[in-house]
């Protein structure tokens, strides 16, 4: 199957990856995949996307080893940065983008999940970087992304060891969000989506372009980023309807204009 999708309601849409039995990341999947966040990030009625794996067992767990294993120096880079331009589709997105962590995500699985921009996890849900023990690294952002989460030395200790980490212990050192409750990781995420799906999508997608943005930049050109990203907003009907909204004491409804 590869990547399944539906609708939970108007302006909140689910992927999965859905590639039993431990829903590995393969290239038709990742494919596929690149292929659903683009149409729902076009799709004007999406507002929040919620990535999470079929099943029980894993939210993804890794790569596809047969393909890995016939990988030459050059393949090796060209299966990496295939991964990357589909995970950056979720970063380099307008619209806020949610993984709710249903089981294990080791590998590919992590790196997928910290290209999303809140992390939510089932409290038996596992967490690692395993490459170094099959003899490569974390090819598709690990040892990028991982660092920027949770510091130098707590990532290169998860990606030297291999180790495989809880929710709870990813939730203490900031990899994790949100450890979920009994409902489970997919709920409280699209519960939290509900929520985030009422404001509004032109503010949203400034806010995340610009926490991104000025993760690389000095932090007087991320000011003006930032005060340029606010004049744009102050000429939108959401702003309009916002404050209208807030002085008669009543919910906005923002229509992303």
């Amino acid at each position: 199957m590869g990547v399944t999708i539906s609708n939970h309601s108007e302006h909140v849409r689910i992927l999965r990856i859905d590639r039993p039995p431990v829903n590995a990341l393969d290239n038709p999947t990742m494919e596929a995949f690149g292929e659903a966040v683009d149409t729902a990030m076009q799709d004007s009625s999406v507002r929040v996307i919620v990535v999470t794996g079929a099943g029980e067992k894993a939210f993804a767990a890794g790569a596809d080893l047969d393909e890995l294993a016939v990988c030459d120096p050059e393949g090796g880079k060209k299966l990496v940065s295939g991964v990357k331009t589909i995970m950056g589709k979720l970063r380099q997105g307008t619209k806020p983008v949610i993984a709710a962590i249903n089981g294990l995500a080791a590998g590919g699985g992590l790196e997928l999940a910290m290209s999303c921009d809140i992390r939510v996890a089932d409290g038996r849900a596992g967490l690692g970087l395993p490459e170094v023990t099959l003899g490569v690294l974390p090819g598709s952002g690990g040892t990028q992304m991982l660092p920027r989460l949770i510091g130098v030395g707590r990532a290169l200790d998860m990606m030297l060891s291999g180790k495989i980490i809880s929710a709870e212990e990813g939730f203490r050192l900031g990899l994790i969000d949100l450890v979920a409750g009994e409902a489970g990781a997919l709920a409280d995420a699209l519960a939290m989506a509900e929520k985030l799906s009422a404001n509004a999508p032109l503010a949203m997608a400034e806010i995340k372009a610009l926490a991104y943005a000025t993760l690389s930049q000095p932090l007087a050109q991320g000011f003006e980023m930032e005060t340029d990203g606010f004049g744009r907003l102050c000429e939108t009907q959401d702003r309009d309807e916002g404050i209208a909204a807030f002085k008669s004491r009543r919910k906005a409804v923002f229509q992303g204009k």
